[in-house]
C-alpha cells in the first residue's frame, strides 16, 4: 500500500532557495499559500512557494526518457507547367 504522506518543500518565492520541508497527509495537502516566509538568503520575508519533494527530478527523468524529436522535412511541391500533365 502506498504511503499516505507527502513531503512538501517550502521555497523562497524570489530566489527559489529551499527554506524547509514538512510532511503532510495526502488528504490535507495544500500547495497554494499566501504566507510570507523568512528567507536567509534574501534576508527578508518573501512569498512562500510550496512544491512536492522529488517532483522536479521526476519530470527531468521523464523528459530524458523520451525519444529525441527529429526536425520535420519540407514537402517538395510537384513541378508546375504544361509538361506535368
Amino acid at each position: 500500500m502506498p504511503s499516505d504522506e507527502v513531503t512538501v518543500i517550502q521555497l523562497c518565492g524570489k530566489c527559489d532557495c529551499e527554506i524547509s520541508t514538512f510532511t503532510v497527509k495526502k488528504d490535507n495537502l495544500m500547495l497554494t499559500s499566501r504566507e510570507q516566509i523568512w528567507c536567509p538568503k534574501c534576508e527578508e520575508d518573501m512569498p512562500e512557494v510550496r512544491d512536492i519533494a522529488g517532483r522536479v527530478a521526476s519530470i527531468r527523468n521523464e523528459v530524458e526518457s523520451l525519444p529525441l524529436a527529429e526536425p520535420a522535412q519540407r514537402r517538395q511541391r510537384p513541378p508546375e507547367g504544361p509538361d506535368t500533365q
